[in-house]
């Protein structure tokens, strides 16, 4: 079991030992009534040792477990005692003599066919048949030398209403386990018999504060290893969701192009096949519709192939000194020629130089154009902006569509993200030239302006600035 909690009352296994601590306005019996019942899937006999409350009480609880009492109690699987049924010499409480009854209704459990005992003790009945604090704790002590060799678990219950705080204390110190509430854990202020019974010297009991202190790093360790390898698996299970995602993704990306140019090339084949003529401007259209779509796939599977490589850190850059403003102008002029419905306005600083990858920054501002294209309507503006500063530049790409939200601005940049599933691509463009820009040791960020739309700024120093 981990260290520090199991969970609940139930989980205890064989050979462990426990206390349940409770108040006056908690109800244990709802704990320890699926602890009991446990007793008879597994084939054991279950002891309940009533104290303060009611036995009826106590079976209507089993009952509510799933506990068929009547028949439990006929075949001798339940037992409700009122009091154990050991001698009390001279007329006092005995702990060896307890611990020996104990040793014997093992035995006789065990020889009537049940593979084990399971007790639950209500320890007000100490209080009932008057017996001592010290004695009662005496008793809880020596019951730890039974548990490592005999197949028995145990739940004893203690009303901190009911018994002083003292009583509470030492029985903390002489069980392995203890349980609060819906909690049970592993007990650090848990002390062996011998230190509890006979008193422990100085450096006896300092080797055991440190074998606690042992217990509390090795627990931890294996804590840490535990939600290491909860993580792992979580990630790998995420991956391995990413990875279908993607798959699925791409063979829909792909197989509509694919579709498009099938349908025109095989409809000017068979044109072609039956010598008809064939109109020049209509073959035209179906050869730039053909290289369109083609375009758009050698697109795609560039963005696939360039994620890979960022992925392994595969993806150099060749930096050169560079004339960003004209970089810039001309990346603009193009976008406007495939997106002659909206009016891209470029604003710069005069020339801008920079060191740079000018074909992988290149990229960066056409997915960010394209970007602003398909989340923009028709006749709106697209703004590009490029200003030097001290020890950089920034460039700025502003649309005036309907934004961005908060909550997205940085899932945007995660692969495969999508703000909208009606547009085409597979949420890799902004990815991509998030790393990009890191590569060049500067930043991409998006903006959300007060007046509306969307705008992109990448930061980059003028020479090359390597990222830690």
């Amino acid at each position: 079991m981990e260290h520090s909690s199991l969970g609940c009352v139930r989980q205890l296994q064989r050979g462990q030992h426990a206390c349940l601590l409770y108040d006056e306005q908690e109800d244990p019996l709802a704990l320890v009534a699926p602890y009991a019942a446990l007793a008879f899937e597994a084939g054991e006999r279950c002891v309940y040792v009533v104290g303060e409350h009611d036995p009826a009480r106590i079976e209507r609880s089993l009952e509510a477990a799933g506990v068929d009492v009547a028949r439990q109690r006929e075949r001798g699987a339940l037992v409700l005692v009122n009091r154990w049924e050991v001698s009390f010499p001279d007329g006092e409480f005995d702990p060896t003599a307890m611990i020996a009854y104990v040793r014997q209704t093992i035995a006789r459990t065990l020889a009537e066919g049940f593979t084990g005992l399971r007790i639950v003790a209500e320890m007000t009945w100490a209080l009932q048949l008057g017996v001592g604090a010290n004695k009662l704790i005496h008793y809880e002590a020596l019951g730890n030398n039974l548990y490592p060799g005999e197949p028995l678990v145990a739940v004893c219950m203690y009303n901190r209403s009911r018994f002083p705080a003292a009583v509470c204390h030492d029985a903390m110190r002489v069980h392995p386990w203890v349980a609060v509430g819906e909690v049970a854990y592993d007990n650090l202020y848990y002390e062996p018999p011998a230190a509890v019974i006979d008193g422990a010297a100085a450096d006896t009991r300092m080797k055991w504060m440190l074998e606690q202190l042992e217990r509390v790093r090795a627990a931890e360790v294996q804590r840490h290893e535990l939600v290491s390898a909860r993580a792992a698996q979580a990630e790998a299970t995420a991956s391995a969701q990413a990875k279908d995602a993607l798959l699925s993704m791409l063979a829909h990306e792909l197989r509509t192009p694919l579709t498009s140019m099938l349908a025109y090339t095989q409809a000017a084949l068979r044109k072609l096949n039956k010598a008809q003529e064939v109109d020049p401007d209509w073959l035209r259209r179906s050869l730039e519709l053909v290289a369109r779509q083609a375009t758009r796939q050698a697109k795609l599977i560039e963005q696939v192939l360039d994620t890979a490589r960022l992925d392994s850190d595969r993806l150099p850059l060749t930096l050169v000194p560079s004339d960003v403003s004209t970089l810039v102008r001309e990346v603009a002029e193009q976008m406007q020629a495939l997106a002659p419905e909206h009016t891209v306005h470029v604003r710069d600083s005069g020339k801008v130089e920079a060191v740079i990858d000018p074909l992988r920054m290149e990229q960066v501002l056409i997915n960010l154009l394209d970007n602003a294209r398909k989340y923009s309507p028709p006749g709106t503006r697209i703004e590009v902006e490029l200003d030097r500063e001290p020890d950089a530049i920034t460039l700025a790409v502003r649309d005036h569509g309907h934004g961005i939200p908060a909550g997205e601005h940085e899932r945007i940049f995660e692969r495969f993200h999508r703000l909208r599933s009606d547009q085409s691509g597979v949420g890799l463009g902004l990815h991509i030239s998030r790393e990009i820009v890191r590569k060049h040791g500067g930043e991409l960020v998006v903006e959300s302006p007060p007046e509306g739309g969307t705008r992109f700024v990448a930061r980059v120093p003028h020479t090359a600035n390597f990222p830690a």
